[in-house]
């Protein structure tokens, strides 16, 4: 009995959009099922490549840049590309890196309408120019790039923006990045560094942005009123942070401290989010000398009526910690969970079961505003 291949007999799309959800590898591999397959994989808009393949079988960065380029090489030059992937898994394997084969291959999938780029570097290597100035780009995500002369910059299209341990010899390269993103709505600035700390750098709101998570060095600061319009942040505050803006449309905020918590500035950053439904609070991981703890005089509206979800990441079980844990509890009104996360890198913080407990008695007797109020402890 003949067995049918209803896989197949599906139309040309149908098996290009099931083929899309596959590395490039895994794509080219198909067409060897049989002639029906052979095709398909050029018609697919996407080349996802990555080196992890090349690494196993002990081969060099040439040799990958030859298979990317025949990716490339062997679809119709008409043909639009909308997404192009490329990401290096190893830090250095071999150290003769092609940096001017990749330059080609970035002006090459560039030159093809493309909209979405995401590449990861094994290296801090220079940004190619032509990668900010082109004008398709819809999605733009980097990992590990280096600017150190900034050229022509012109991202139109650009509606998300994600920077990854990127480093830029001034600050004003950024604010100048961003002024060319006019419709930017996800901005992600984590772990950049900057050489050179302008003293008057200008940043414009960006009015179309709706998430931003933002983590730069010590030395600077993405101003904040940037994000002023988002409706989901996530930073870091720095101690020495004066003032916030009113972000009129926040509903959820994440707020990390690198070192000791100020509480006063955790209120303060609130009370200019009247909308606020979500806050998380993200501890310092390791223990500091005690944190000061003051009760505010006055409740802000959002923690009164519109806190839904509070979350304390990091929680060692500290005084303050708890002060602060109790003050959500007996303010909150619209409050639905109030979550405690005490896990680290490697482990929890409470070696002995007991602590747990004991956490969770105090919070359960504390008065609450909220009769629906779950408490949950996550380790």
């Amino acid at each position: 009995m003949e067995t049918q291949d209803k896989i197949s007999a599906l139309p040309d799309e149908v098996l290009g959009h099931i083929l899309s959800f596959l590395s490039t590898q895994e794509a080219i591999s198909t067409s060897l099922v049989s002639k029906r397959w052979q095709p398909l994989w050029l018609s697919i808009p996407i080349l996802d490549l990555d080196d992890i393949t090349f690494i196993q079988n002990g081969k060099s960065y040439s040799s990958f840049f030859n298979f990317a380029f025949g990716s490339l090489l062997a679809r119709n030059v008409q043909q639009p590309l909308k997404l192009a992937r490329l990401r290096f898994n190893s830090c250095g394997y071999d150290n003769n890196f092609p940096y001017s084969h990749f330059k080609i291959w970035v002006n090459a999938v560039i030159q093809r309408g493309l909209e979405h780029l995401q590449i990861e570097m094994p290296r801090p290597f220079e940004l190619p120019n032509i990668i900010l100035n082109c004008k398709t780009l819809v999605v733009l995500k980097l990992y590990r790039f280096r600017v150190n002369a900034l050229g022509l910059v012109h991202l139109p299209a650009l509606k998300t923006l994600h920077l990854d341990n990127f480093t830029m010899l001034e600050t004003w390269h950024l604010a100048k990045v961003l002024h060319e993103c006019p419709i930017l709505e996800d901005l992600r600035a984590n772990n950049m560094f900057f050489y050179n700390k302008s003293d008057v750098v200008e940043f414009q709101i960006m009015p179309k942005l709706v998430k931003a998570e933002i983590k730069v060095n010590f030395r600077f600061e993405i101003p904040l009123k940037v994000a002023s319009n988002v409706e989901y942040l996530r930073f870091f505050i720095k101690p020495d942070t004066e003032c916030f803006p009113v972000f009129h449309n926040l509903i959820h905020l994440e707020v990390s401290f690198w070192f000791v918590v100020r509480w006063n500035l955790v209120f303060e950053m609130i009370k200019h989010c009247p909308k606020l439904q979500t806050f998380v609070l993200f501890l310092p991981l390791e223990s500091f000398p005690p944190m000061v703890w003051t009760f505010p005089q006055i409740v802000p509206e959002c923690i009164s009526s519109k806190l839904r979800r509070c979350t304390i990441m990091n929680y060692k079980g500290k005084k303050y910690e708890l002060q602060f844990a109790k003050y959500i509890l007996q303010n909150s009104r619209a409050l639905q969970s109030m979550t405690i996360h005490n896990k680290r890198v490697r482990n929890t913080y409470f070696a002995n079961p007991q602590d747990k407990i004991r956490i969770l008695q105090e919070l359960a007797m504390c008065p609450k505003s909220s009769t629906t109020c779950k408490i949950l402890f996550k380790s």
